[in-house]
């Protein structure tokens, strides 16, 4: 078998998704819920009673966490001898990733009360560019 290129990159990539899992159960959904009447309605992703259920039952994020990581990392794994099939998989990963890390900011912004999950946030708008340039390398 010929060894994946880019399956190395799913390390960094899942690693900086565990830290943000682990930052945003820390504090964010108090912070959410104290601040969701001042998002607009068209930034608002999950509802703010939703907040307090992950106050009342950290457990269920918890599970919710270690789930989206192990699904993430069973179907790198499965498409660990497909290329094509796993740089697709890293940008679609990527990409979603991206979308959170900046709706953060963008809720944050918007409210004018900065969430103590951003120092990922900020990373991760840092790491994105390079990993997606490292891809674009490592396929030449």
């Amino acid at each position: 078998m010929q060894e994946n290129t880019y399956f190395i990159m799913w390390f960094p990539i899942l690693g900086l998704h565990a830290l943000h899992q682990i930052e945003e159960s820390i504090a964010f959904f108090p912070w959410y819920q104290a601040h969701a009447h001042e998002i607009p309605s068209w930034l608002l992703i999950t509802d703010p009673q939703h907040a307090d259920l992950v106050i009342a039952h950290p457990e269920y994020f918890l599970l919710a966490s270690l789930g989206q990581i192990f699904f993430v990392w069973l179907i790198a794994y499965l498409f660990r001898y497909h290329e094509k099939i796993t740089k697709i998989l890293l940008f679609c990963y990527i990409a979603g990733l991206t979308f959170f890390l900046v709706w953060h900011i963008l809720v944050s912004y918007i409210t004018h009360s900065y969430a103590p999950i951003l120092v990922t946030c900020i990373l991760g708008l840092y790491l994105v560019p390079t990993w997606i340039l490292k891809i674009i390398r490592l396929g030449r």
